[in-house]
């Protein structure tokens, strides 16, 4: 477990889960504004309310990784040279913004102000999310060092966010609540389709370098792998199904699917340092 990176791990998904689920609540706002009842947005408050404890504990595990946790304020001082310090600046800020948007949805739900917050602490997040990948992004470590870190990253948040809600939502009736099911079943889809396809091309760079052929080789060939493709990839790949064929789906089928997605996710981030990290152990 040494070069699991279980701290960072547990960083990386649940920080990119929360700004997931902010992004997707957003859209589906502005998207159905007029077709939520009141049972919905009672729904997507319960997931506006979890998106800063999502954050807080990402964080909170982060500090778990350091040598020293009671020097972490120390890893803020070399802004504008150091990719880490601006990593740790965004998600102080994703931190800010969400405890924002979560009080909004406690206190005022029912207020169009909290979309414009979303729509910012959306924005925000993703930049943090290309700024985290770019960390890894290292000419010494080459199997990071590709576009695909920065997509798998962003991925995980689409995913992840788009499942959850679909989850909340998993009831919503009626007319309206079909588009809405519909087009959450399209964004499920879509996003795995994309995963599969980063896969793919990460596949592809088996022979490129040594260390990029151990991390293929680690990656597609370990237990964790053939986990990941059956709960968290094949799995929302036939809730999605579900979805786009509005037919309605159960409430445990439903919050299996996000457990499922949730340990899919947790499951590729785990090979995504191991299979690098096992070649190069820091101790």
């Amino acid at each position: 477990m040494g070069t699991w990176e279980f701290p960072l791990v547990l960083f990386t998904v649940l920080g990119q889960w929360a700004i997931g689920l902010a992004l997707t609540i957003t859209l589906v706002e502005y998207m159905f504004s007029s077709d939520l009842d009141e049972a919905s947005l009672k729904k997507l408050r319960v997931g506006g309310i979890s998106v800063l404890p999502l954050v807080g504990l990402g964080i909170i595990f982060s500090v778990f990784h350091l040598g020293q946790p009671l020097s972490a304020i120390k890893a803020i001082s070399n802004l504008g040279v150091s990719k880490l310090s601006m990593e740790i600046l965004a998600f102080v800020i994703v931190g800010v913004l969400a405890l924002i948007y979560s009080y909004m949805w406690w206190k005022t739900p029912a207020s169009s102000s909290k979309k414009i917050v979303g729509l910012l602490l959306s924005g925000v997040g993703l930049i943090a999310i290309v700024i985290s990948s770019k960390v890894y992004a290292l000419p010494a470590r080459l199997a990071w060092n590709s576009w695909q870190t920065t997509a798998a990253f962003v991925l995980t948040a689409l995913l992840l966010g788009s499942v959850s809600v679909a989850f909340l939502l998993s009831k919503i009736e009626g007319e309206a609540g079909q588009k809405v099911r519909r087009t959450l079943g399209i964004f499920v889809i879509a996003a795995v389709v994309l995963v599969g396809l980063v896969l793919g091309s990460f596949a592809q760079t088996y022979g490129a370098s040594a260390e990029q052929s151990a991390a293929v080789a680690a990656t597609f060939a370990s237990f964790f792998f053939a986990v990941r493709l059956m709960i968290g990839i094949l799995l929302p790949m036939v809730f999605a199904g579900v979805f786009i064929a509005n037919q309605k789906s159960s409430s445990t089928f439903a919050a299996l699917t996000l457990v499922g997605v949730v340990l899919g996710e947790v499951t590729g981030r785990i090979l995504f340092y191991s299979s690098v990290m096992g070649q190069y152990p820091w101790f």
